[in-house]
């Protein structure tokens, strides 16, 4: 039996061999913009599918220029030009920062908090010319070969993995929902001077944040509210909403503050989550990689049951739901029956609430599709956005720890089998949806930061994979300031994953 570090090495899919492919990538593009516009800066903004979005400050580039520059990589790569690794102090990184003129960076050294600010740096650099990173990188020079690096609007796309982009991005990319989504909300950001780890610490430092909780969770009330009003006035008038999205993304949340808005809208409300059709665990797929039982697929789900009871509730008919309990058993049927009419909406929320397997018989005549995912558009310096995949796997790791009994050992286990279904299984569909909620919070990170001593321990790791992966989300959560959860309010999507919330769950 393989271990899960064999799994992710030979999984070209999986977010460890993504980021490996991503960040030598961000160096040689680096090395390549000094060539050839030397005096022009850039922000890498946001992570997309297989690559990163980004734009020249105050200047956009013409194709002759991004052409010269892909020219670059390509010999930089053709070449195997070596890329120097570094392990940095917090002074030694300080250093060496200011003598590459890297502001963004140093502002991030100066805005963490004093008793974090003894982690080493892992720096990635070309002739002395560095990047700042948190992964442990290997380089493969074959498969980063593969690139792409195209204008989009006023900036680019530089793409390492161009499979997982042909799949699950548009061909049209103005039509994109995905990237309307994630430009909308960097511009909220930008609003509010909140693009940056060490803006955030900023603010945290200054005793602002409690404001722009509430500011934030307005925003995403009003945001849920707006899909509200999209749904009762749909010209189908459908009568079921699927919610989808990657693990961890907030979708049990967003589907109790829906189903708040519709009753507001005078309509009631019935909501089925497809965790409670889950197998026993008996009967659910083992991972032949990890030798894990993996409740990714949608083949863990007894989709017959599924669609039994939803088409008779459909029908208006009495319907005993299942129930399902973490003890391995599988769902129990509840003893009353549950029976809706013509005026009750029905929302079905869980990852796969996209997938045709789950929907084939009646998702085109009446349904509603809302995908939900935590995109954050933070970054953690100038070259470097946040990982949306690390902030959900933080969330994941918090909620499993604190209220599902899981040891973190098999959480981060599990985690290659959840990326690998998410790639396959879950962001194709993205776009297919009618509207894409984003459930990231610029400020949740700070406050999984005040939990991460008491979850992530290295002491607890039971194998050499998990023992790294916990360093390297110890070095993410050191760069905030960490945040007290006393003014997360008990609606809050962050109180799926650190409790404390008013609904039930």
């Amino acid at each position: 039996m393989k271990n899960s570090a064999e799994v992710f090495a030979k999984n070209d899919l999986s977010c460890k061999s993504l980021r490996s492919l991503l960040e030598p990538l961000i160096v040689f593009f680096n090395k390549a913009v000094t060539e050839v516009l030397p005096d022009k800066e850039y922000i890498l903004e946001y992570s997309i599918p297989g690559g990163i979005y980004g734009y020249f400050k105050d200047y956009t580039p013409d194709n002759q220029q991004i052409e010269e520059i892909t020219n670059n990589i390509n010999n930089l790569i053709k070449n195997r030009a070596p890329v120097q690794h570094k392990n940095f102090n917090h002074t030694e990184a300080i250093n060496y920062f200011q003598k590459i003129g890297r502001k963004d960076i140093i502002e991030l050294f100066e805005s963490k908090s004093k008793k974090n600010s003894g982690s080493d740096s892992h720096i990635l650099h070309m002739n002395g010319n560095g990047e700042l990173f948190l992964n442990d990188i290997s380089i493969n020079y074959d498969k980063l070969s593969n690139f792409k690096l195209f204008k989009y609007k006023k900036g680019f796309f530089l793409i390492a993995d161009t499979d997982l982009y042909n799949r699950v991005m548009p061909e049209r990319l103005e039509l994109s929902k995905f990237l309307e989504r994630y430009d909308e909300t960097e511009k909220t950001m930008q609003h509010f001077g909140l693009s940056t780890v060490a803006q955030v610490n900023e603010v945290i430092k200054k005793g602002e944040l409690s404001e722009l909780i509430k500011i934030f969770e307005a925003y995403q009330s009003k945001k849920i509210s707006t899909i509200a009003d999209n749904f009762i006035s749909h010209p189908s008038k459908p009568r079921v909403i699927f919610i989808a999205g990657p693990t961890s993304s907030g979708k049990t949340t967003t589907a109790n503050r829906l189903a708040i808005e519709l009753k507001v809208l005078k309509k009631k409300v019935l909501i089925l989550s497809l965790d409670n059709f889950y197998l026993p665990h008996s009967t659910i797929p083992v991972d032949p990689e990890t030798g894990l039982q993996n409740f990714e697929l949608i083949t863990a789900l007894d989709l017959k049951l599924f669609n039994k009871t939803i088409n008779s509730l459909l029908n208006n008919e009495p319907v005993h739901l299942p129930k399902y309990y973490f003890d391995g058993k599988g769902a129990k049927l509840k003893p009353y029956p549950t029976q809706i009419d013509d005026e009750t909406c029905i929302i079905v929320e869980g990852i796969h609430g996209l997938n045709p397997k789950l929907w084939h018989d009646f998702m085109d005549v009446e349904s509603y599709r809302l995908y939900v995912s935590a995109l954050n558009t933070l970054n953690i310096h100038d070259h470097l956005p946040m990982s949306t995949s690390d902030q959900r796997f933080i969330r994941r790791l918090v909620r499993d720890y604190m209220f599902r009994g899981y040891d973190i050992n098999e959480t981060i286990k599990r985690w290659p089998d959840v990326i690998q279904n998410e790639y396959h299984s879950i962001f194709p569909y993205q776009e297919k949806a009618h509207a894409i909620f984003n459930s990231a919070l610029i400020y949740e990170i700070a406050v999984f930061a005040h939990y991460a001593p008491s979850i992530l321990k290295a002491e607890d790791a039971k194998s050499d994979y998990i023992a790294a992966q916990i360093e390297r989300l110890q070095r993410l959560l050191s760069l905030f300031i960490p945040v007290d959860p006393k003014h997360i309010p008990f609606t809050s999507i962050l109180r799926e994953f650190i409790g404390g919330s008013s609904f039930d769950y």
